[in-house]
């Protein structure tokens, strides 16, 4: 004969288990609620922060092999932003570990699901504050040229090939540009035709490594 009391006793744990599992999906519904407008709000301060230097690094360094307006077209959460660009650095992209992370952040604050159709870069290339700033200068900057062939081989070689002896760019080893050591430094931080500004990316130091080493070719 079945027992009542028992039946009763299930029936109490069920809607106590019941409760149990309200109350929790209550509250994680909740925590939910609460974080996601923090985390909107980071997103907008990450995007307004490294804008112009994160759409200085498409410009120069993932448009080597194709369009801005390919990357600018998606619409992607955060881990799918870190598997497109660990998977261009594996392709090649010339991008350090802070520059894709950088890179990274970025996209996912400005690209996400939730982004608008319509948002190409928008910054003047350019005119960023470097990725890292340089020291306080005492006097002129020497250039050092063993520093410098490896600041081409991770920033330049892509478009002016290896050994600077030309490629999608021009060739820069004995390239008359070279004579005139103001106009390559103005070239190099504000760009030129089809070349990308590189002064939120190089730093003085950088660029002063660069032209010694090139000088020497």
């Amino acid at each position: 004969m079945e027992r009542v009391g028992s039946r009763h006793g299930d029936g109490q744990r069920m809607m106590k288990m019941s409760r149990q599992l309200l109350v929790l999906l209550a509250m994680s519904l909740a925590a939910s609620i609460a974080v996601a407008p923090a985390q909107e709000d980071d997103l907008d301060s990450v995007s307004i922060a490294l804008g112009p230097r994160a759409e200085t690094l498409i410009i120069a360094r993932c448009s080597v092999c194709h369009s801005a307006d390919l990357i600018v077209q998606q619409r992607l959460p955060r881990a799918r932003w870190e598997a497109t660009v660990e998977k261009m650095v594996h392709w090649g992209a010339e991008l350090s570990n802070d520059e894709a992370q950088l890179l990274t952040r970025y996209l996912a604050a400005r690209y996400h699901p939730g982004a608008p159709d319509n948002l190409p870069l928008e910054h003047e290339i350019g005119k960023a504050e470097p990725l890292k700033q340089d020291s306080e200068a005492q006097g002129p900057i020497t250039g050092v040229a063993s520093r410098g062939a490896g600041i081409f081989e991770h920033n330049c070689q892509a478009c002016h090939g290896a050994g600077a002896v030309g490629g999608m760019g021009p060739r820069l080893a004995k390239n008359p540009i070279l004579k005139h050591e103001d106009v390559f430094w103005e070239t190099v931080l504000h760009g030129r035709g089809p070349m990308p500004a590189w002064g939120s990316v190089l730093t003085q130091q950088d660029i002063a490594d660069l032209y010694s080493w090139l000088s020497a070719r």
